[in-house]
This record gives C-alpha cells, structure tokens and sequence, in this order.
C-alpha cells in the first residue's frame, strides 16, 4: 500500500506544471512570483530515492531562471519574506541537486544582507562580529536557512546557533514560528532539524524538538497532511530517540494519516507555510512533494518488518463493526460537563445506535452558550468514502433496516445512488454530505436529519466568463441534487430558483457556495445556503445585493464589535421559503484554523460573548479546553482498533433572527487522523 501510494503522487506530481506558491485573501487564491514552492519541492525530492526528477528538473530552472542580478531570490515582490533566507534555502536545494553555482562568498553576502548589528556595535566592526552580532528578535527561519548554507559551506555561525538553540528552548516552535510574516511551525521544525541532522555536534536541540513535535502530535495540534508530512520528516530528521517504541508508534499514525489523505488523483491538499497580514500562501506542488518525502524515508528507516510484534501495517485495516454508539462512548471523559449534560451524552449514545461504525465521517458537535441550555445536536460529515454505505451498496455494513421506513432516509439512498455514478455530475462536483442530528427531544424512531449537499469548490472568478461557469456549475449541481433530497413534496418552484440564482449569481470573487441545505428533520421545505470565504468588508454590500430583508443595523451593530476582534473568515447562512427570509447565521472564525493555545483570537471573541451575554463564563472555558487529541480503542475480534481523534474548536455562528437578543452557538469537531490495529 504504501509503494502504490507514492507511486501515484509520484505520478500525479510529475504531471503537475512547475511549482508554484498561491496566495489565498479574503478577495480569492492567486499565484505569485515566488520560488519558495520550487525550493521546498527540490529539498524534498532530494531526500525521495530519485522520485519525480523531471519535475525537480523543471524546479531547477526556474530558480536559475528567477534569480535576481543581485544573485538573491524574494519570496515574492510583495512580501516580508527575508531575502536572505529565501536565497540561503534555495542555494542549498540547487546544491543538493548538484548545481554548487556559487563560492563561499555567497553566504557573506547573504549574511550581510540580513545582519543587523547589536546594541553599541560601530559601524566599522564588520566579519565575525557583525555576523554574529544578532538581536533576539532575529527570524528564527531565516537563521536556520543561514545555518544551514553555513554548514554546506564548512563554516558555523556559534552566534546564530546559540541564538537558535536559546530560542527554541524558551519559546518552542510554536512561539518561535510567530511573528510577521508567521510560519507553519512545523516548516520550522523541518528546516531546523535539516540543520541538526547536517552539522551534528548541535544535538542538545534534538531532545526538546523531538519531545515539542511528539506532543503536537499526541495533542492534536498537528492539522492536515503536509503539516503531518513536514513533524514526520522532522522527526526523522532528529533519528531514533531512546524510547524507540514511543517514535515508531508515532510516524506509525503519521503514515496513516497521510494515506487516508491522499487524494485518488495521489494528491494532498494545500496548507498554509507562510501568513503575513491576512495572506496565506501554500503550493499544491511543494505540498505533494513533501508527503512523498515522508513516505519515501519511513519506508526506508520505519517500514513495519516481518519480525514486528505488532504486524501493524498503515491502512490494512478490516472494515469496522458495530455502531457509533461505542465511539461516542469512548469520548466520555473528553465531553466537558459545562457543555454535556448526562441527558445530552444519553442522546448522544441513543443517536449513535442507528448509525453503523463503517460510516465514515468527521463528528461534531453543535452547543449552545447560555446557561440553562443543555441541548447539544450531532453533525457526521460523510466524504466519498462514506457513499456506498449511503446507497445500499457497502460490501460489509448497512443502514439499519428500520431507518428507510421513513421517506427520508430513502431519499438519501437515492440521493447516495446518484452520487456514487462514476464520472456523473454529483460525483464531480459533490464534495461531501453532512447529516445533522437535532437532539432537543428523545431520539425519533427513526431519527431524521438535516442534510447538507456540499459543493467543491470552484476556481476564483476573476472574470465574467469564469464567473458564470462558476454560476452555472453551482445551479446545476443543485439541480441534479435537490430534488433527489427534497422530493414531491418540496419541488424546486421557480420562485425558489430564482431566489437560489440571485444568491449564486451576487457571490464577490472568492466566495463559495459551501453548502445547500435540506431541513428533513424540521419537516420545512425551506431552503438554506452556507456560503463560505465570503470577504468581511463584503458582508452587507453582498446581503444588500441579494435583497436580504434582515435588520441591517443589527448586522452592522455586529460586525461593529465582531471584526475589531480580528474575525477574519466568515461563512453566511441564508434561509429562502423560496424569498430570502430575515434570518442570518454568521459563523466567525480565523483563517488558517488555528486553535486557541496558537490562536489569542479566539480568547478575545470568546471574552466578548461574555461580556455582552451571550456565553456563559463557564461555557468559554469549556470551548477553550476542548482542542487537543484523544485516543479511543475499540476490541476488534482478537486486536483492538486504536483510533486516534483531532479535537479543534471548528467556528462560533451567531444567529441574527431580527430579534434583539443574538444567540450564539458553538461548533466543535473531531477528525479521526489515524487508525491502527494491534493485537491485544
């Protein structure tokens, strides 16, 4: 399993054109002129046993083609990126695939460029001392790109490392990786251990790298696969430690991760590396390569011999058995009592009996935040993989029998059906299909969802033509979904179209439609759009073009006090019954998805619910705590399945009704990042 899935990144990345880095604002993603990307993809590759060389070859030229007369590259024109950095790194990637272009003078003049001299150092100091003279607020990536070309050079920087080492210890990665611009910390951890591994004698760094990464990991603060792909090659970067089990243990459930990532084009999807003032940047090409560094160097240090103990094996797991009653279960001690009441876990668990276990999916949680409010509703978001069991169709698992009793569920059959088509519209252009549970009363017999269609995204519209392919897109994916969900019953009446088209057809350039949702449950024929990206300074200029016949001054009252606090990533919830109702939901979070313990914004927001009553204190805390990472075993015959779970904070949705009063909800989620199987 795992040769086929390098092979197919290989492949997918060879057919993929010269690396390039995007930059993502509220206003849409766009390229840049940057050769960061095709740095990161050459330093990659080289630790890959020759994978993907004619794409490193096209890498290749384009930093020899992008360098400037100064012999130096930029991240990009307009960004805080160190020049001296982004060149130290590329130089040591044109090195690494045997193109030493320069003397040893090119890393005087880099360190020149980024030297900044002590406090009471005279301008005619110069060489070692001026080098060496680094304030602490030095950038700790640019110093170890520096360090890095050094040691490639035969020379140390004593200063820098010392500073390095010193920065590290006191701040972590995570403290060390912020700043303007911001790095991902573990693009940090990377770099640094690149260093570590190459000069040897700064091993003194390994011990509190390694432990910071392994308890990222173990907290659920290391999110998606590049980010997994970059602490795995970190770690092995820093080699084997003492407690060998413990670090096998870990790249095990990092190599599943990634496989269970993977695209079936052999793709991961892009991260953010950098942010500097609200633009995050990332490259789909520097993201695949780095995946395929992982998994290249754990099977040549961590493949999982014969002569293991455990015959654990990444992604060869049987299918699972019973319900998610028993995962749900198994989170007891993870649901804070200021959030779950015992009646909210007891319908939890009675919810959890009809859904089969092999229904694949993140969970979440819907809370409310004022006291005396103890419902709490379920939310599965079901992927690709989840469609056979939806449609009858699973090898090994089915919806319980009782459930199509009701026309709903077996709409979602013949919805599922359709999605399932190979190469049909739904199957395109669908990305996913969340069930959400309504937990206010006992659990129904059967329960009913609210279902939401979940479109991919379609590529910025930066002109007319693009835009009405993306609008066209959208209308018909609905077309072709919609009635397979809402039935006879519900048609789509042409004052509803029309009232779906005006919302499409407004979106500003960056926005999506996320999501069209069906209110089974609530037995309405309603409509509600989620719209995602949608820039916060467009926010009323959109619902005014849109007719929306809400209370603007309540919408502007808010956003008043809402984007001081830094809330830069919003998604809207529109109610047509088929014309645009009053209500909005307004979900706030941060781009990037950063968790409280990296993310102060979240403690602001959080803090201001409070002060304007609309969260209990005791509520806040509990939303605070909930980030991390929790392990639940399941027996599974004579093994037991260890499933390990991402807890994040997902967004807070305030609901403007026209009423005076707000309501506030929260959103937590849990992602399922691994899955092992071990004997017991």
């Amino acid at each position: 399993m795992l040769d086929g899935a390098i092979g197919a990144a290989v492949a997918a990345l060879e057919q993929l054109p010269v690396a390039e880095m995007l930059a993502s604002t509220g206003a849409g993603v766009h390229s840049v002129d940057s050769p960061a990307a095709a740095t990161l993809v050459l330093l990659a590759l080289a630790e890959s046993e020759g994978a993907a060389n004619a794409h490193g070859a096209s890498c290749v030229r384009r930093l020899l083609s992008s360098r400037a007369s100064t012999g130096c590259w930029r991240f990009s024109p307009d960004s805080a990126r160190s020049e001296a950095g982004e060149s130290a790194r590329a130089l040591v990637a044109l090195r690494q695939w045997n193109m030493p272009l320069d003397p040893p003078s090119a890393l005087a003049v880099l360190l020149s460029r980024d030297a900044t001299r002590a406090p009471g150092q005279t301008s005619s100091e110069s060489g070692a001392a001026a080098i060496e003279g680094v304030p602490p607020e030095a950038d700790v990536a640019t110093t170890a790109d520096l360090l890095l070309l050094a040691a490639h050079e035969g020379r140390s920087l004593p200063g820098r490392a010392a500073l390095v080492s010193e920065k590290v210890r006191t701040q972590g990665l995570l403290g060390c990786a912020r700043g303007e611009p911001a790095v991902s910390p573990f693009l940090l951890g990377y770099l640094l251990t690149r260093w570590v591994r190459h000069v040897g004698d700064h091993w003194q760094l390994a011990v509190p790298l390694r432990a910071e990464l392994i308890s990222l990991w173990e907290k659920g603060e290391v999110r998606g696969a590049v980010n997994v792909a970059l602490a795995m090659s970190a770690l092995m970067n820093l080699g084997r430690p003492t407690d060998v089990n413990l670090f096998e243990r870990t790249l095990d459930s990092m190599a599943s991760l990634l496989l269970r990532e993977q695209s079936e084009e052999g793709l991961w999807p892009v991260a953010p590396l950098y942010e500097a003032e609200d633009v995050v940047y990332g490259s789909l090409e520097a993201s695949a390569a780095l995946c395929v560094e992982a998994l290249v160097r754990y099977v040549r240090i961590a493949r999982i011999a014969a002569d293991r103990t455990d015959n654990f094996l990444p992604g060869a797991l049987p299918p699972r058995s019973g319900t998610w009653k028993e995962t749900l279960a198994a989170f007891d001690d993870d649901y804070p009592p200021a959030l779950f009441s015992p009646e909210s876990r007891a319908r939890l668990l009675a919810l959890g009996e009809w859904l089969p276990a092999a229904l694949e999916g993140d969970g979440g949680f819907e809370v409310r935040l004022l006291e005396g409010t103890p419902r709490v509703d379920f939310i599965l978001g079901i992927k690709h993989d989840g469609q056979e069991l939806l449609a009858g169709r699973h090898p090994h698992s089915e919806l319980p029998a009782p459930l199509f009793a009701a026309p709903e569920w077996r709409r979602i059959r013949d919805f599922a059906r359709a999605w399932a088509e190979p190469g049909g519209l739904l199957d395109r252009e669908v990305d996913a299909f969340w069930l959400e549970f309504d937990l206010d009363a006992p659990v129904a017999s059967p329960p009913l969802p609210i279902v939401f269609l979940c479109t991919r995204d379609q590529p910025v519209a930066v002109n007319e033509a693009l835009h009405r392919q993306k609008s066209d897109t959208y209308r018909a994916t609905l077309h072709a979904g919609l009635p397979l969900l809402r039935g006879d019953e519900a048609p789509l009446t042409p004052e509803l179209q029309r009232g779906m088209d005006v919302c499409i057809e407004a979106l500003p350039p960056g926005a999506h439609l996320y999501a069209a949702c069906v209110m089974m449950s609530r037995r309405s024929k309603n409509l509600r759009f989620t719209l995602k990206n949608v820039p916060p300074e467009r926010v009323v200029a959109y619902l005014e073009a849109v007719a929306w016949p809400g209370d603007f001054q309540q919408l502007r009252d808010t956003l008043a006090w809402v984007l001081p606090l830094g809330v830069n990533r919003f998604m809207l919830n529109l109610d047509l019954a088929p014309q645009l109702l009053p209500t909005l939901g307004l979900e706030c979070s941060f781009q990037g998805r950063a968790q409280p313990a990296e993310e102060p914004r979240w403690q602001r927001l959080l803090d201001e619910l409070v002060t304007r009553g609309l969260c209990a204190p005791s509520r806040r805390d509990a939303l605070l705590a909930w980030p991390g990472r929790t392990q639940v075993n399941l027996p599974a015959g004579s093994a037991t399945r260890e499933s390990v779970f991402d807890k994040r904070l997902a967004h807070v949705k305030l609901g403007l009704t026209g009423a005076p009063v707000i309501e506030a909800k929260a959103y937590l989620a849990t992602h399922r990042t691994s899955e092992l199987l071990r004997p017991r």
